[in-house]
C-alpha cells in the first residue's frame, strides 16, 4: 500500500532533493520562498491550496501554462524584481516536475513571458570609500571586507573559511576555496594582499590566540570569521556560516548609516555598498591589471578555470605581486605615488634609450646586440 504524502511532506522532500545537488542552504531558502509564494497564489487566484492546484493541473481541469501565466502576473504585481521573479518561477517548474508533471521547454518558451531584467548603472566604488567604512569598522568587519577586495571571495565562500584554508607560508598569501564552500562546487585558489595577510593575522591573535610561526594545530578547524571564542567553535548552531554571513552584512550596513555621504544607491534603488561590490571592485582592478580571464577565475568563475590552471605556479603568483599595489587600499596613496614615481622613471630612461640609439645610427656606429 502507497502512503499518500502530504502537501508539506512533498514540499520538504522536493526541497531536500534541491540542497542535495548544490548544499547551498541559501538555495533551499530561495526555493521555500518560491513555494511560499505558489501557495498564496493558489489562495488568491484560486481559492485552494497548492496541491489541489497541481492536482487540477495532472487531472487537465487547470492549464499548466495558464497557471504559470498567472503565477508571473501574481508575482509582478507584487513588485518582485525581474530577476527574483525568474528565480522563483525556476523553483516552481522543479516542484511541478517533482510532482510528476512535464513541462515542454518549447511550449515554455512560446507561452511563458517574463518581464526583462533591465541593466542599472553601479556607483563604482574607490579606495577612498572603502578606507572610509574600514575606518569605522570592527576588527571582523575590517578583515573581512578587506579579504573580499583582495582576493574576490564571495561572501558565503569568506565565512566558511577555516584557519587550515589559509597558506601564510605562500607569497602571496594564498586562499585554498574548498570544493563544498564553493558556489561552483569547485575548488580553487586565489590570494590576498600583504596589507590583508597582516591584519588577518592581527585578527587571529587577538580573538583565537593563534601564534604566528607554529603550526597552531588547535586551530585548525576553526571557521575564521565564526563565533569569536573558542568555547564556541563546536558550537550546534543550525547554520553558523549563514548566520555568520548575517551578522557581518548587518554589521556592515550599520557602519555605512553611520557616514550619510556612503549611504548612496544605485539608479536602480538598492545600496551602492555591500558585499558583492567589493568583489566587483576586485574584478575592476585585477582585470585592468592583469586580464579578464586571471581576475575571473581567481573569482570562480568556470569558464575561466582551465586557462588559469595552465599557467606556471610561479606565474600565478607574480601576476598577482603586479597587481598588488593597485589591491592595496590602506597605504594606496604611498603606494600609487611611488608607482608613478617609477613610471616617470622608466619613460625617462626609455627616451634616454631611443636617444643612445638615435646616436648610434645617426653616426653610423654598429649598435650593440642586447
Amino acid at each position: 500500500m502507497t502512503t499518500q504524502l502530504t502537501p508539506q511532506q512533498v514540499a520538504t522532500e522536493f526541497l531536500d532533493s534541491v540542497y542535495l545537488i548544490s548544499h547551498s542552504e541559501k538555495t533551499r531558502i530561495t526555493y521555500r520562498t518560491a513555494l511560499n509564494h505558489f501557495r498564496k497564489f493558489s489562495q488568491s487566484y484560486y481559492d485552494t491550496d497548492e496541491a489541489q492546484v497541481v492536482s487540477k493541473i495532472k487531472s487537465e481541469e487547470l492549464d499548466l501554462y495558464q497557471v504559470i501565466r498567472n503565477f508571473v502576473i501574481y508575482l509582478d504585481k507584487k513588485n518582485i524584481k525581474a530577476q527574483g521573479l525568474r528565480t522563483y518561477l525556476s523553483g516552481l517548474k522543479g516542484y511541478l516536475r517533482h510532482w510528476g508533471i512535464r513541462i515542454n521547454s518549447d511550449d515554455y518558451k512560446q507561452l511563458i513571458k517574463v518581464p526583462k531584467i533591465v541593466r542599472t548603472r553601479e556607483v563604482a566604488l574607490t579606495k577612498e570609500m572603502i578606507l572610509r567604512i574600514l575606518r569605522n569598522s570592527s576588527s571582523k568587519l575590517q578583515t573581512t571586507i578587506l579579504i573580499s577586495c583582495s582576493s574576490g571571495l564571495r561572501i558565503g565562500e569568506i565565512t566558511q573559511l577555516k584557519l587550515s584554508d589559509v597558506d601564510f607560508d605562500s607569497k602571496p598569501v594564498k586562499i585554498n576555496v574548498r570544493a563544498e564552500i564553493a558556489k561552483g562546487g569547485s575548488s580553487r585558489e586565489t590570494f590576498i594582499t600583504t596589507e590583508t595577510a597582516n591584519t588577518l593575522k592581527d585578527y587571529l591573535k587577538k580573538n583565537f590566540g593563534w601564534h604566528e610561526g607554529k603550526q597552531n594545530w588547535d586551530l585548525q578547524e576553526i571557521m575564521i570569521f565564526g563565533r569569536l571564542s573558542l568555547n564556541n567553535i563546536n558550537s550546534k548552531a543550525k547554520n553558523p556560516a549563514q548566520s555568520a554571513k548575517q551578522g557581518l552584512q548587518a554589521g556592515l550596513r550599520r557602519e555605512i548609516a553611520k557616514i550619510p555621504e556612503l549611504s548612496v544607491r544605485n539608479e536602480n534603488g538598492r545600496r551602492a555598498i555591500h558585499f558583492h561590490a567589493f568583489r566587483k571592485y576586485f574584478r575592476t582592478i585585477l582585470g585592468n591589471v592583469c586580464g579578464r580571464d586571471y581576475a575571473e577565475a581567481l573569482m570562480g568563475h568556470g569558464f575561466y578555470m582551465d586557462t588559469y590552471y595552465q599557467l606556471p605556479e610561479e606565474k600565478k603568483k607574480q601576476m598577482y605581486l603586479d597587481a598588488e599595489p593597485q589591491l592595496t587600499i590602506s597605504d594606496f596613496e604611498t603606494v600609487e605615488k611611488n608607482i608613478k614615481m617609477l613610471s616617470a622613471k622608466n619613460t625617462q630612461m626609455e627616451e634616454k634609450f631611443n636617444d643612445l640609439l638615435q646616436y648610434l645610427r645617426t653616426n653610423k656606429i654598429e649598435v650593440p646586440n642586447l
